[in-house]
């Protein structure tokens, strides 16, 4: 198991982009936030990735 730690670059709705997830690969299940929200990796480019989040996602913001 991978242990990782990105930033949130970006929300918008269930999508999240995070930066620093070099080590991370398309459809991996990650952990979002402190709060621990579930998501899946749906595309990499580089170590920026984007993450659909399948929980409600306000609250969210940028680091």
């Amino acid at each position: 198991m991978k242990n990782s730690t990105g930033l949130i670059k970006k929300v918008s709705g269930p999508l999240v982009v995070a930066t620093g997830m070099r080590d991370a690969d398309m459809y991996d299940v990650v952990r979002v936030s402190d709060q621990g929200l579930v998501g899946e990796i749906i595309e990499m480019r580089g170590d920026q990735a984007s993450i659909q989040v399948y929980e409600e996602t306000s609250g969210l913001g940028p680091a």
